[in-house]
Parts: structure tokens; C-alpha cells; sequence
């Protein structure tokens, strides 16, 4: 996928229980662009399976008029059904190509950084990296198949460090017997990049059943995987969302 996305979607909810009723709020707001803090269970735009979950894309049509004439309303980038956190849109169609440009590689000399907090299987090294591959499997499959070899459009790199070691003594389904960690994705995002990436080291994230993540009680996260996009960087200006409850645990 070629477009300016972290972590893109249109898989299912299949027989996940439907998110608690939320609404995006926004976080910070700028003369030409602004940033919301996207609940889970909302798709960025219309999925092509109908499953009855809220779009943002509408939302925003809905919220401010001034967004309908903008491509995805404005949206600049993507977050997965299950993703919760920071979503950046544009005010106006030369802002929106801009910063989509730059979100993916910075072509106009800057980047916007971007960073996540995720909760994985515990014992994930305390810092590391990965480049890998992220090609589509057949078509309707909701996984992407992780290489470490492929096409240089496929490739997608994140660093990461853990913040806070799971503890071998809480409930396997608590949130405290996950590794919490901070994930930066480096360039251009790719589908499913943080899960399968992380999937593929052996540390899957948790609630994740799409790539075999350990259950995640459903108080914490409704049955999705535990992503949040924490940060962004745009132009200097740090931009922070709320923590999600799991990732406010401590010991």
C-alpha cells in the first residue's frame, strides 16, 4: 500500500463486541491543521466490509462542513478499526498534500514523527528495530504476510524501546502481564505494520487474535488489539493523546 497510512484497515469486527459508544475529541488545533483522538472501533473511512462501525471520514463531514470538499475529509493518514489516539487532518487541499507527502517520507525536507504505545508478549528486548517487508495476502485476507526480502514499496521500519517489563506474576489477561511499549514507525507506514512486524519477532500484540496475541481482558481495550497512536511530531509541534487505561497501568 502506497498511501500515507501507519497502520491502515478494512478487516471485520466479526464477533468482537461492539466498542463503547465514544466520539472523537480534538486535541490540538492549528490554523491549517488540527488532530484527533481517534476512539477504537471507528473505521478512518468506509471499509468494504459493512459492519455497522462508525467512520470518522463521516464524522468529520458530519462536525465541520468546511471538510467536505477535501479528499477523506481532510484525513491524512489512517488508523486501524482497533487503533485508538492521534489522527492528523488537513484544513485545506494544499495542506492536505503537504502533509501527506511528508507523512509518508518527507519529501518537502521534514518528516512527522510518529510514535505509538502498544502492549506485547513479555520479553521483547528492551530496545531494537526492524526493517521488514509487508506484501497483501489473497485477495479478502485481513493478514499481511511479513518477509524480510521484498519489493522496496513493501518495506516498513520501526524502532522500539519497552517502557514498562510485563510481570510473570498478574493475570495473563491484565494488562501488567504484557510488555507496554513505545513504537516509532520510521518513513512510509504499511499495513498492519506494528502488529505483524512485532507478530513476526514473537511478540504479538495483545487481544490481537488476527496475528495470535494472548487475550487482553475485554474491560481494557473491547476486544481489539492494544495500538494507540501516542504522538506526533508535525513541524516541531509535539502533539500527545491521551494514554489509553492499559497503558496507564503500573505495578
Amino acid at each position: 500500500m502506497n498511501e500515507p497510512t501507519s497502520e491502515p484497515t478494512d478487516e471485520p469486527t466479526g464477533n468482537r463486541t461492539p466498542a463503547r459508544q465514544s466520539i472523537p475529541t480534538t486535541v490540538r488545533e492549528e490554523s491549517e491543521w488540527f488532530v484527533l483522538n481517534k476512539p477504537t472501533g471507528w473505521h478512518s473511512v468506509a471499509a468494504r466490509v459493512t459492519d455497522g462501525a462508525p467512520t470518522i471520514e463521516h464524522w468529520l463531514s458530519e462536525s465541520f462542513i468546511g471538510q467536505r470538499d477535501l479528499p477523506e475529509c481532510g484525513l491524512v493518514h489512517r488508523l486501524d478499526l482497533s487503533t485508538s489516539g492521534c489522527l492528523l487532518v488537513a484544513r485545506n487541499a494544499h495542506m492536505h498534500q503537504t502533509l501527506r507527502e511528508n507523512f509518508s517520507a518527507g519529501f518537502g525536507g521534514w518528516s512527522i514523527e510518529k510514535k505509538y504505545l502498544a502492549l506485547v508478549t513479555r520479553g521483547l528486548e528492551s530496545r531494537g528495530e526492524f526493517s521488514l517487508c509487508f506484501a497483501g495476502r489473497h485477495k479478502g485476507s485481513a493478514k499481511v504476510t511479513v518477509t524480510e526480502v521484498g519489493d522496496r514499496n513493501e518495506r516498513g521500519a520501526c524502532r522500539w524501546c519497552v517502557v514498562r517489563a510485563g510481570s510473570a506474576k498478574a493475570d495473563p489477561s491484565d494488562p501488567r502481564a504484557f510488555d507496554l511499549v513505545e513504537v516509532e514507525v520510521i518513513g512510509p507506514g504499511r499495513r498492519h505494520q506494528i502488529r505483524a512486524g512485532l507478530g513476526s519477532l514473537g511478540h504479538p500484540l495483545a487481544g490481537d487474535a488476527l496475528y495470535r496475541g494472548a487475550d487482553l481482558a475485554q474491560e481494557w481495550n473491547n476486544n481489539f488489539a492494544a495500538l494507540h497512536s501516542w504522538k506526533l511530531t508535525i513541524t516541531g509541534i509535539q502533539v500527545e493523546s491521551p494514554r489509553p487505561s492499559w497503558a496507564e497501568q503500573t505495578r
